[in-house]
């Protein structure tokens, strides 16, 4: 659910992917989130705003979190070095879907805390640009740059990685609407 709930002084209480949510379509933000389980905080959600504000006023409240800008994207990711520590591999590119399923299996076999992630599923059209875009992330890079770099250059792609379980986590991609912030 991404409906915030409201207190009696009209403040809202959101999950970290509930503001995450509320920056996509409010804000038009091209926004990436990576799920860590932090619990609901108060947190005010502006109606204006830089892209920076808006995140740094998400993880003073949620300590849990931080947030990258990587290109035109910003990612909203736990706190961990993992994400921001560079990776030596192999080059991946070709097809999104395969680009991103070796990608995260490569992950998995690196970072002992990417071992619950799973590769993105097949929905839909297996012929959608969604999946057949040729994307490239390169050798060297961090987690966060790596899969931004499955997003490719389509302004409207957005991954999120969240949970399916208490052992597993999925990433999925998503196109949205980047027009003009609200």
């Amino acid at each position: 659910m991404n409906t915030p709930a409201r207190r009696t002084d009209g403040s809202s209480v959101f999950t970290p992917r509930q503001a995450a949510a509320y920056l996509r379509g409010q804000h038009h933000m091209a926004l990436c989130f990576i799920q860590n389980g932090a619990a609901s905080h108060d947190w005010q959600a502006a109606s204006h705003g830089t892209p920076g504000a808006l995140l740094d006023s998400i993880v003073a409240v949620v300590p849990e979190y931080a947030w990258t800008a990587i290109g035109d994207r910003y990612v909203l990711h736990p706190r961990q070095d993992i994400w921001r520590a560079p990776l030596s591999g192999g080059a991946f590119q070709g097809p999104r879907l395969q680009t991103a399923q070796a990608y995260v299996e490569f992950l998995r076999g690196t970072a002992p805390e990417m071992a619950d992630l799973l590769p993105p599923l097949l929905k839909g059209d297996p012929a959608a640009a969604l999946y057949t875009a040729t994307v490239s992330i390169r050798e060297s890079c961090s987690a966060l740059q790596g899969l931004v770099g499955l997003l490719g250059p389509d302004p409207t792609m957005v991954f999120t990685i969240e949970r399916q379980d208490a052992d597993r986590r999925v990433l999925f991609f998503e196109q949205m609407d980047v027009g003009e912030a609200a």
